[in-house]
């Protein structure tokens, strides 16, 4: 049977839950008017049989698991997955930048340090310094250019990922195909 990426991916979250859902109980109460001998079989017995879908879940989920990976890697997906994520870390640095007020016109902030270096100092308590960004506008205008092409770059690396998971196809087993539609997962 063949699945696609986005199938498979659905598959594994079901093949979680499923997991998850399954009780292990390792210990019971028993009563005066129960056989103990047939209460702790009966819960041993389902600890294990429990404990066993268990395994046979989990068998099915890495081998699904291993399948995606390599198809991944070899339609492209794994080399977008770190394009993308490269973008986005590049995004957050350049939006640091493009969020910025441009650098103080050079006459203001000499007129100030002009002031500061003629106050007399006797009557005067407050800054010695000016304070300025050191980002030119020009280059404001720059980081903001590079923050919408890379967010086309992104969007279209999203699109190609979201198509190859749509065409691209992993084989299940046919052992895997019987556990999950035993559990009734498939």
């Amino acid at each position: 049977m063949q699945i696609n990426l986005r199938k498979a991916n659905n598959i594994q979250t079901s093949i979680q839950d499923a997991i998850n859902s399954i009780e292990m109980v390792t210990a019971i109460e028993i009563n005066e008017f129960q056989d103990p001998i047939k209460e702790i079989q009966a819960a041993n017995d389902e600890l294990f049989a429990n404990d066993a879908r268990k395994m046979k879940l989990l068998q099915a989920f890495y081998n699904i698991r291993a399948l995606v990976a390599t198809a991944n890697a070899s339609c492209g997906i794994s080399t977008n997955l770190a394009k993308a994520a490269f973008i986005e870390k590049r995004l957050q640095q350049l939006l640091s930048i493009s969020g910025q007020k441009p650098v103080t016109d050079m006459e203001v902030v000499k007129g100030r340090l002009d002031r500061i270096k003629n106050r007399d100092d006797k009557e005067y308590y407050g800054r010695d310094t000016v304070s300025t960004s050191v980002i030119g506008a020009e280059q404001i205008t720059q980081a903001k250019a590079q923050v919408k092409d890379l967010r086309k770059q992104k969007q279209k690396i999203n699109d190609e990922n979201l198509d190859l998971n749509f065409k691209t196809e992993i084989p299940l087993s046919e052992e895997t195909v019987k556990v999950l539609t035993d559990e009734g997962l498939l």
